[in-house]
């Protein structure tokens, strides 16, 4: 059996690991022959722009494990449903047996639909998924390789901003930061989760949400309200955040531009962060800095977490397992227990199309907020072993 891996989507701090115990993995397994690694994620898997990875050595997968980046390259690359029709076929006739797909929502649905072209054509095409994804809205897995180490740079981001922010409380006012999430608010989340909160006043003070509808006239009044009380507010929004009826307000600052499948490119847009201090500079008079991580939030190794790198290897040596087995259509989602992590092979059909929101008994909807069960579960990224005491303020 060949297999070929690809990465899909956006880069995480901790997907190479992935591709490094894929490797790794096959390359101990004596069913598996050549590992092939396809450049540019689905696009590069479809067109034949293959690089041979068999051959890496222990010290390039050691070197692999660490880099942030996707390696192989990424991308957003949509293919047709006549692609992944005519693919099984196609990657037989090459001698590819098995495909590992590194991604989240939409690299599943597509290897759902290999999977069914195969099983349609007959073609001898095993296909697995590997968990990847910052924004952590991917069913089937307790926690997806990526999101630890960005949930551990926007808590540890807010933390130091808060400090900042108070030390200027006269100076500044307001402090807006915008962070990734279309659909999903976990990274928002993670930004309460590195201070104690030792004292009620600690910032982030408020958390926004896509998961709830903002009334916007409510916000403003809650951030004048804690400037009276504290001197000074901090605000942190996921950019999919929407108006009561409905609209992103990262479209009410600018037109947004969409991509191929209409959606709009939140990310490129004028932002939720400049519309908010827009408003909050007009309607409050307060003095309002912005900030957007953008792509820093998924790139930074050095505030990579380890448990997050060690489930991303571990996700991966458990699809070439499934793969071994003789499993197809499956992805390897990770369970949390009392004694740790563990692998459970889940149908790609149970995956492809769904979306893993933060749930009701995680937020605090009324007070822009994140509840101690949310804290329970992102901590482990965060500290990543190492507790942090309150910062010492006077």
């Amino acid at each position: 059996m060949n297999l070929l891996i690809a990465q899909c989507g956006g880069p995480t701090a901790v997907i190479n690991a992935s591709l490094a115990s894929l490797v790794k993995a096959a390359q101990a397994s004596p069913g598996i022959g050549r590992v092939l690694g396809a450049r540019l994620g689905l696009e590069g898997l479809l067109a034949g722009d293959w690089v041979e990875l068999t051959g890496l050595t222990p010290a390039d997968l050691a070197r692999l494990r660490m880099q942030p980046g996707a390696a192989l390259g990424g991308g957003r690359y949509r293919p047709t449903a006549e692609d992944l029709d005519r693919a099984p076929a196609w990657l037989a006739a090459r001698g590819v047996d098995a495909v590992a797909l590194i991604g989240g929502g939409g690299t599943m649905a597509a290897g759902l639909a290999l999977d069914r072209a195969a099983r349609a054509h007959g073609a001898p095409l095993r296909v697995a998924g590997v968990p990847k994804t910052i924004d952590n809205d991917l069913a089937g897995t307790d926690v997806a390789p990526g999101y630890g180490s960005a949930a551990r740079f926007i808590a540890q981001t807010t933390r130091d901003a808060g400090l900042d922010l108070r030390a200027m409380r006269r100076f500044d006012d307001v402090m807006v930061i915008e962070v990734m999430g279309r659909h999903a608010g976990w990274l928002a989340s993670a930004s309460a989760s590195a201070l104690a909160r030792a004292r009620p006043d600690d910032p982030p003070h408020l958390i926004l949400l896509p998961e709830a509808r903002l009334d916007e006239e409510r916000l403003l009044a809650r951030i004048a309200a804690i400037h009276r009380q504290t001197g000074y507010c901090l605000v942190v929004s996921a950019e999919g955040v929407r108006d009561e009826a409905g609209r992103f307000l990262a479209e009410k600052g600018a037109a947004v531009e969409s991509d191929a499948s209409g959606q709009p490119l939140l990310s490129l847009a004028a932002g939720v962060a400049p519309y908010l201090a827009r408003r909050i500079r007009h309607t409050l008079g307060l003095r309002c800095r912005q900030a957007r991580p953008d792509t820093l939030q998924r790139s930074c190794s050095a505030l990579a977490s380890s448990l997050d790198r060690d489930l991303a290897a571990l996700v991966g040596a458990a699809a070439v397992r499934g793969l071994e087995e003789g499993r197809s259509a499956i992805m390897a989602g990770l369970v949390r227990g009392e004694d740790g992590w563990r692998v459970a092979f889940v149908p790609l059909a149970d995956v492809a199309g769904r979306t893993r929101l933060v749930p009701p008994d995680f937020r605090d909807d009324e007070r822009f907020d994140v509840t101690p069960r949310f804290l329970d579960y992102a901590r482990p990224f965060v500290f990543d072993g190492d507790e942090e005491s309150a910062p010492l303020v006077w």
